[in-house]
């Protein structure tokens, strides 16, 4: 059997939640809806695959299935329990298209529960369309628009769940940023009398530019990944996720410096032109002044256009965030990494949070294996390595700006002298003609000007890479991964103990973050 291959490209899912009772007469318009919505979300982001998870529940579920399968689009069956107990509650043709749909899907898997469990089917339900609200980039409802209870398993009551995206879990209340919009199609019900409802009407609930944001980052993360050579195809998503992105994060890092030095070099430049113009009195190096300006400029407004800065760190918090997970699943743990993203990480890059939930759709743990050698003493060696890299890149720098300095002083010594030997200061008689004297004070001010930008710029470079932050990061993550060791020598790998180091590793990317993402290139360098 031959194993598909997966990219490193992040699908957005649009998840669907609905009415059963849908009465005959509306089944074009909503059909038209449903298809135009997938049609906006093709068009408008042309990098991303979209795929339609849905419960195939008898009306609107199946109706948008069969939507997305004539589109061409592949869809995901979320069942709350397994198939021959769901199909229970089916009969005639709606049974018929569930086990076709099911069949046809490329994932149909039983939704985990969020919840502290409960008897009943309702219960269950619940569970497969928190999961879906969950795990959706964007909430399709064919909704009547009716409230619905707290807690319920209905229509309204997943919706509610999909824009405060708050569940109860095992481990207690979880908390997540709500990010997906809700797109209501408008759909009346056999059951209900109200008359005020035009079918396949659009109603959009929650913050749709926050929405728009999110997908328009999904899919620019996608458009750089179909640009690396062969997308990063690996046998997992989340591995394929994971190199993709390991490989932007770098490929954006590199030039990211290079934009660093372009400025820092003009800079410099500019300032040795001025000094040769108004101390040399060179005065057509007023040209070079302006075609340093413009440069700078050009390369401030490329790397504003570009984001590479931008795009490193969160491709990096990406790759991470993939690391991690795939060490819990390694490791035995059904928990998602979304569900102790820290805080600030879900506020500045959620397109990142809503890309592991949708990495994540129908993921679960294997067989249990240990995870000493893989993570734990893994990412302790690597830490304690990357930590000697970074301080002898600072220890480099300090040396080039000492040398500078000193440089700099000893060109101001050497004036000194020249002034007070050469020039009379001291016995009232120069030694050199007044033109000679002044020759030699241009000079003098000219290399005391070169060290000094010389010095300042380099020094303002290394200080844009954060060095000592860097430092500090990996300092801590080696102790707290020896630490780990200890931990594990003594009681083993525990859960909460794996847990406890999965939480410590994404606040510590949340700390980088902090500090990388306020590096702007910028002309301020």
């Amino acid at each position: 059997m031959t194993i598909k291959k997966e990219t490193g490209k992040i699908p957005i899912i649009a998840g669907v939640t609905g009415h059963r009772d849908l009465r005959e007469q509306d089944i074009s318009s909503l059909k038209s809806a449903v298809c135009a919505g997938l049609e906006s979300l093709l068009s408008e982001y042309p990098n991303s695959e979209i795929k339609v998870m849905t419960c195939l529940a008898e009306g609107a579920d199946q109706l948008c299935a069969e939507t997305a399968l004539e589109m061409g689009l592949e869809i995901i069956t979320v069942l709350p329990m397994p198939v021959s107990e769901y199909a229970e509650d089916f009969e005639g043709d709606a049974l018929k298209k569930l086990n076709d749909l099911t069949e046809r899907s490329s994932k149909a898997f039983i939704a985990p529960h969020k919840e502290p469990f409960k008897e009943g089917r309702d219960y269950l339900y619940r569970q497969a369309g928190l999961y879906i609200a969950e795990h959706c980039h964007i909430l399709f409802a064919l909704w009547d628009g009716t409230p619905g209870e707290a807690g319920g398993c209905g229509t309204a009551s997943i919706v509610q769940a999909k824009l405060r995206n708050v569940s109860n879990g095992s481990a207690g209340e979880q908390l997540r940023r709500s990010e997906g919009a809700v797109v209501q199609i408008a759909t009346p019900r056999i059951s209900s009398d109200r008359a005020d409802i035009e079918a396949g009407r659009i109603i959009t609930h929650g913050d749709k530019s926050r929405s728009d944001e999110i997908l328009r980052d999904t899919d620019n993360y996608n458009k750089d990944c179909a640009d690396i050579a062969g997308g990063c195809m690996a046998d997992d998503k989340i591995a394929a996720v994971y190199t993709a992105s390991d490989r932007l994060s770098i490929i954006n890092d590199i030039k990211d410096r290079r934009v660093l030095i372009g400025l820092s070099a003009c800079a410099t430049a500019l300032t040795i032109a001025f000094l040769l113009y108004d101390e040399a009195e060179w005065h057509w190096m007023i040209v070079m002044c302006g075609i340093m300006i413009i440069s700078l400029f050009a390369i401030n407004a490329f790397t504003r256009w570009t984001r590479f800065n931008a795009r490193y760190v969160e491709y990096r918090i990406l790759a991470e965030a993939c690391r991690v997970q795939t060490y819990l699943l390694t490791a035995g743990i059904n928990r998602e990494v979304t569900d102790i993203l820290p805080w600030n990480l879900q506020v500045n890059v959620p397109w990142v949070s809503s890309a592991m939930s949708a990495i994540m759709t129908g993921k679960r743990s294997g067989e249990k294996k240990s995870i000493l050698d893989t993570w734990i003493s893994d990412q302790n060696e690597y830490h304690k390595k990357a930590l000697k890299k970074t301080e002898l890149q600072l220890r480099r720098n300090d040396r080039m700006v000492t040398t500078a300095l000193v440089i700099t002083i000893g060109t101001y010594i050497a004036a000194l002298l020249f002034e007070m030997i050469c020039c009379g200061m001291i016995s009232g008689t120069s030694m050199f003609a007044p033109e000679t004297n002044d020759s030699v004070r241009t000079a003098f001010k000219l290399l005391m000007g070169a060290f000094s930008a010389l010095t300042l710029f380099a020094n303002n470079y290394y200080g844009r890479l954060a060095l000592p932050n860097v430092i500090d990061d990996h300092r801590k993550m080696a102790l707290l991964y020896e630490e780990a060791e200890r931990e594990i020598a003594d009681k083993g790998e525990t859960e909460s103990l794996l847990l406890r180091i999965a939480e410590d590793e994404l606040c510590e990317n949340a700390n980088w973050y902090a500090y990388q993402s306020k590096h702007d290139e910028g002309l301020g360098i």
